[in-house]
């Protein structure tokens, strides 16, 4: 396997994820308590940057949609959350119609796990294999 420096253990504190780029792929890593782990940095959902997210533990919650993956694994634990909108009796027919549409294609795109990267630690510095 090759292992490739990718931060210092100081950049990244306890409980904060942050994007890196790496052999032309977004990695996400995260510390959880000192352990650190890596993931591909899109939704396989939305594709919005999860790293733009928020890390509670080891459980990774998209930004965009609310999709929660276990960092550790890379594990879908819950689909995107279901928006609920107020009253849209205001808005144009028009927006209800396309907001609508939108909702319908979304709710059918399937969410994946997340692709998680082997993570090692030498000498404060965190190694990461993309491939």
């Amino acid at each position: 396997m090759s292992f490739v420096e990718v931060a210092k253990t100081h950049d990244i504190p306890a409980g904060k994820m942050k994007h890196f780029e790496v052999n032309g792929k977004e990695i996400l890593i995260a510390n959880v308590e000192g352990e650190f782990y890596a993931t591909s940095d899109r939704c396989p959902h939305s594709n919005a940057r999860l790293s733009m997210g928020r890390l509670e533990g080891t459980t990774l919650i998209c930004p965009l949609h609310f999709a929660r993956f276990d960092i550790s694994s890379g594990e879908l634990k819950a689909g995107p959350a279901e928006m609920k909108l107020g009253d849209m009796s205001q808005l144009p027919p028009e927006f209800i119609q396309t907001m609508a549409h939108m909702g319908e294609i979304i709710s059918k795109i399937r969410t994946y796990d997340l692709r998680v990267y082997p993570v090692k630690v030498r000498d404060k510095s965190i190694l990461v294999n993309t491939h």
